[in-house]
Formats: C-alpha cells, structure tokens, sequence
C-alpha cells in the first residue's frame, strides 16, 4: 500500500487547508511545532478515527477550527486507487462522514486495508507497540505468526525423548508447570518422611531401662490373709454394712434438704414476679422481654401462678420423702447401737492398719507394673521405629527416582518448547536485524525455563537502551509486523534526528513506502521526495 496524497482542514496545526503528495520514500523537514508529526496524526485518523494512542474520544481539530477534515488518496496491494475522506465536527455528529471513493462507509469496512486497528498502530507509530505491556505485546505478535503444530517438532525428538514424555503434551507450557507441580510435591513428600525418620531415631536413641521385680508378693497375701480373718468376724462384718447404710442414708437426706432450699428460693422470686405482674409494676414479660399488653399480662399471671402451685407441690411431696427418710435413718441408727460396741474399736483399728499396710504395698506393686509396662512399650515402639525408617527410606528412594524422571521430561519440554517458539519466531526473525524477541526466559537459581517477552536490541535489554537505540528498535518491530502481516502499510519514522547514524531509509527501502520525519531548527514545513533529492545530490 502507498498513500500518496494528503489533504487535511482544521486538523491540529493546519487550521487552513493543507495539501501534499508522499512519494515512496518522502523527508519532511522543519523546526519543531512545524505540524511534522500532523502528517503521521493525519493518516492515523483517516484510517482508525482516532489519535496515534487508539483513542477516538479525543478531538484532533484545531483549536480555531468547528470540525477536522482529512482526504487521503492511496493505492491499495492490488494497485487499485482509492480516495479515503474523513470529516468530524467538534460539538455534534452533524455533517459528520466517512467516505471510501465518494461512498459512505462504516469504520468496519476499512478493515480489509489494515487487518487490525492495534497492528496499524505499530506500524506507524512505533512508540505504541513498545509502549504495550509484554502480553499485549506477544497477543498482537501471535496473531500474526505461523500456526505450527507442536506434534511436528515432537516429532523430530529422537525415540527415548519421545518415550520419556509418553506422548507429545498438546499444551507445552501447562505440561511443564504440571511437572513442576508433581515435582515440589515429591519433595514435600521427601521433607515430611526425613521429618518422620528424624522423629523415629529420637525413640531409638531415648534412655531404656531394665524392667523391675516386685519382691513383696509374699508379705502383700499374708496381710491379704491377716485382714481377711479379722473381718470374718460376722458382728463385725455387719456393723460395718450397717454403718454403710446409714451413710447412704445421710447423703440422700442431704440432697433432699439441698433441693428444697433451691425451691423455695425459687418459690420466693416467682411470688415476687407474680405480685409485681398482679399490681403492674412490670411492663415487660419476664420470660421473653417482650413488652405486656393487658391479655399478654393475664396471660403470664396464669403462668407464675400455676409455675408456683407446681412448685409448691413439689415442695410438699419432697418434705414428705425427707421426714421419711429421717425415721429410716433413726431406726438404723438403733440398729447398728443394737449390734453392740464390745472389743470392736481394737479390732477395727488393728483392720485399718492392715489395710494400710495393704494399700502401701499394692501401690508400690501397680507402680511396678505400670513402670515395667512402659518398659515394654518403649522398646515395642523401638522396632517399629526402625522398621518405620527402613519403609520411610524406601518411600524417599521411590520419590527421587520419580524426581529424576521428572526432571529429564522437563528438560526435554523445555527443548520442545524451545524449539517451537523458534520454528515459530523464524517467520519473524528473517525481518529482524538487531532485534531479539524471546519468548522465554531462564530462571538464574534453577535454569527453568518460563514464559516471557523479551525485547533485546544487540543483546541488550530493552530497558537499558538510549533514545536512538529505542527509536530503532522501535522501527525494526514496527518493519517486521509490516512484512509478516502482509499489509505493507507505510513506515513512519518520527525523530529521526535523535539517530543521526542509523539510515532508515536505506534500512527499510524496498516495496515499503517510507516517510522520515527530521527536525531543522527554524526551518519551515518542508515536504520532499527523498530519492529525487538523493538525485540531486549525486549529480552536484
């Protein structure tokens, strides 16, 4: 495609209509604030309709001018002319138009001349493509890269790489992060049976005692024997259950009296919440907190009084039981008075310390034994601890040899990847001259191999780049997605000042038309065709 006229009317710096041809390879020249850059800003907005960022919001007319107007005639890849007309006024749509060859058209059929409203941007504005984020980046590069089917560079793995990826993974990428995945889990595997091992070899290493004997078993029956035959003695033996019995007694007497304290507690606040409710000094219910009317008041009066007649009842029948078990406890009180007190306080007090004896002795046989069964749990937990860390080793074994295949299947994605992303950048590299694009990068710490955009120019970073190093970078990417697209928009090449050494004209000249935008202090806007002043040169 060629543009090769410009005609604009209250278009930012040209308030009066302006007119020029563009030739194939054109020089504009002038001080600065001249319109040079309106040129590029002209072409912009005929085909998109908006400035050189994408924004058609913004109003590109002159400050003194109602509505902007720019005319371009070019010639299509076909060698078909076209006149292109745009007009826009500043306050409403009215006279507002878009004309192709004197007919109107909607914004969407001038696709077929730029594929893209993104791409023509950094065709022509070489700063909009470097000013996008690394994915918007690789997004617009993507869509205009060859579609290579990743089974084909599988298929030029050898066999063993073939089998060790099982298979030719459909999305390289996920393949990888799996494996990084299953590989981080392993290791977590690992870490947690070397913790389990270390836990293990604290129980082989602890402290283990000999078991003891417990040596009194003789002395603990003869006393077993003695206190058995103090208390065959039945009068005994019956005092002693009589004395139970009243003890039982006792307690029930205690809880009875305990549960008609709580009763008649409770009976006193109920009365007082029932004469309250009776004289209506309470407004609000005593059970729900809701606020009484006159039939919720008769409504909880009901209840407190029937609340306190159970209650009261409740009270009577529990006093009855209690009298009663006060005449069982006097009776058997004169029971066991009945069962006589001769001989029996020396006898029950030679019975106690027997059982002391007993008690001391048996405690001394339990700590034994419990002591003896710890002994005997510790070292069962010893040979599971060492049949554990022999299981533990082999699970650790079986997790590094599938950490190792992990990592040879990586390294060959990562080759499949890398392979790939090169048969698919070789479409774009051929146009390239100083300019690298990577589309991964390499971890420093582990040598992984992520997904990235990458910008070099003669090796170094993007970032780290001066103005003319910029600025031909910049024209480099904005040339090669001109070729690779296949629309052969004009190149634009504003500043070109700032890169006094770098020849774009001769860099890019070809099929592509190309116009080079120079600042000349003091100087009017100039328009000329550079190849015929490239002419006049050599002949001078």
């Amino acid at each position: 495609m060629q543009i090769t006229r410009i005609k604009t009317r209250g278009f930012r710096k040209f308030e009066e209509e302006f007119e020029t041809d563009l030739y194939n390879t054109t020089l504009i020249t002038g001080g600065n604030a001249k319109g040079k850059t309106n040129i590029l800003y002209a072409i912009v907005w005929g085909f998109l309709g908006t400035n050189l960022t994408g924004d058609d919001k913004v109003f590109l007319g002159n400050k003194n001018a109602d509505s902007c107007y720019v005319e371009l005639h070019f010639i299509d890849n076909l060698g078909v002319k076209h006149i292109l007309k745009r007009q826009k006024n500043r306050y409403n749509n009215f006279n507002n138009f878009l004309l192709l060859d004197e007919k109107q058209i909607e914004q969407k059929e001038l696709i077929a001349f730029y594929k893209d409203k993104k791409l023509l941007l950094s065709i022509l504005n070489s700063n909009y493509f470097i000013s996008r984020s690394p994915s918007e980046q690789k997004s617009l590069l993507d869509k205009y890269l060859p579609n290579i089917d990743i089974r084909e560079i599988y298929e030029k793995l050898d066999n063993e790489e073939k089998n060790i990826l099982e298979g030719c993974p459909t999305d390289v990428t996920k393949y990888i992060n799996e494996l990084n995945s299953n590989k981080l889990m392993y290791e977590d595997k690992i870490k947690n049976y070397q913790g389990k091992i270390a836990y293990a070899e604290n129980i082989i290493n602890q402290k283990l005692e000999e078991t003891k004997d417990f040596n009194k078993q003789e002395e603990l029956d003869l006393l077993l024997q003695e206190v058995s035959f103090l208390k065959s003695d039945k009068k005994i033996e019956n005092r002693e259950k009589q004395i139970k019995v009243i003890e039982d007694i006792n307690k029930q007497i205690e809880n009875y009296k305990i549960q008609i304290e709580n009763i008649s507690k409770k009976m006193i606040q109920g009365k007082n919440i029932y004469m309250s409710l009776k004289n209506d000094t309470i407004s609000c219910c005593p059970t729900c907190k809701q606020k009484l009317n006159n039939i919720g008041r008769i409504s909880a009066i009901q209840k407190m009084k029937s609340d306190l007649e159970n209650d009261y009842s409740t009270k009577i029948k529990l006093e009855g039981e209690l009298q009663e078990l006060k005449k069982r406890q006097a009776i058997e009180k004169c029971n066991l008075y009945a069962l006589g007190n001769e001989n029996s306080e020396e006898q029950n007090e030679k019975i106690k310390q027997v059982d002391m004896q007993i008690k001391a002795l048996e405690k001394e046989k339990l700590e034994v034994e419990q002591f003896n069964t710890s002994i005997r749990i510790k070292k069962n937990n010893i040979q599971e601890a060492k049949e554990d860390i022999k299981q533990f080793q082999e699970s650790i074994a079986d997790l590094y040899k599938s950490i190792d295949s992990i990592k040879k299947a990586k390294d060959i994605a990562q080759k499949l990847f890398i392979n790939y992303i090169e048969a698919k950048m070789q479409f774009a590299t051929k146009h390239l001259k100083n300019v690298s694009i990577k589309y991964y990068s390499v971890l420093k710490d582990s040598g992984e191999i992520k997904q990235d955009f990458i910008i070099t120019y003669k090796s170094n970073e993007f970032k780290n780049l001066s103005r003319s190093e910029t600025i031909a970078t910049s024209l480099e990417i904005s040339n090669m997605l001109n070729k690779i697209s296949g629309i052969n928009f004009m190149l634009f090449v504003d500043d070109s000042e700032s890169c006094a050494d770098y020849d774009f004209i001769e860099e890019f000249a070809g099929n592509t038309q190309i116009v080079v935008s120079r600042v000349e202090k003091s100087m009017d806007l100039k328009i000329s065709n550079y190849e015929g002043t490239k002419a006049m040169q050599l002949v001078a």
